[in-house]
C-alpha cells in the first residue's frame, strides 16, 4: 500500500513539473487515485478468491473440479455442481467459515 501512494504521489509531481495547469493536475490526482482505489478493491477480491479455492482444494470430500468462485467485497458467489446434497451442504459451510467472507451465494447444482 505504501509503495503504491508513493507511485501516486510521484505521478502527480511529474505532472505538476511537466506543466499542467493546476486543474488538469488536480483532475489526474483524482483520477490517478481512483485507478488506486479499484486496484485495490480487485486485489482483496481475487484474494479472497484464491483463499477460498485453496480452502475447497484441501477440503476432503469436495470435488472442486466442477466449481467456480467468484468474490466481491466479501460476498462469495459458487456456482457450477457438486455430486450431492452433503458436498453441497460441505462446500457453503467451509465458505461461510473463511475470513473474509461476509456472505455466501449459493448457486451449485446437484450434477444428476
Amino acid at each position: 500500500m505504501r509503495s503504491r501512494v508513493t507511485v501516486l504521489g510521484s505521478l502527480v509531481a511529474v505532472a505538476l513539473l511537466a506543466g499542467c495547469n493546476p486543474e488538469d493536475a488536480r483532475n489526474l490526482k483524482q483520477d490517478v487515485g481512483n485507478v488506486a482505489q479499484h486496484t485495490g478493491q480487485s486485489l482483496g477480491n481475487a484474494k479472497l478468491a484464491a483463499s477460498v479455492n485453496t480452502v475447497l482444494a484441501l477440503r476432503k470430500g469436495v470435488d472442486m473440479s466442477g466449481l467456480h468462485v467468484e468474490a466481491k467485497e466479501g460476498v462469495v458467489t459458487l456456482g457450477g455442481h457438486v455430486r450431492n446434497a452433503e458436498e453441497r451442504r460441505r462446500v457453503v459451510e467451509t465458505v461461510q467459515g473463511i475470513r473474509g467472507v461476509d456472505k455466501v451465494i449459493n448457486k451449485l447444482r446437484i450434477q444428476p
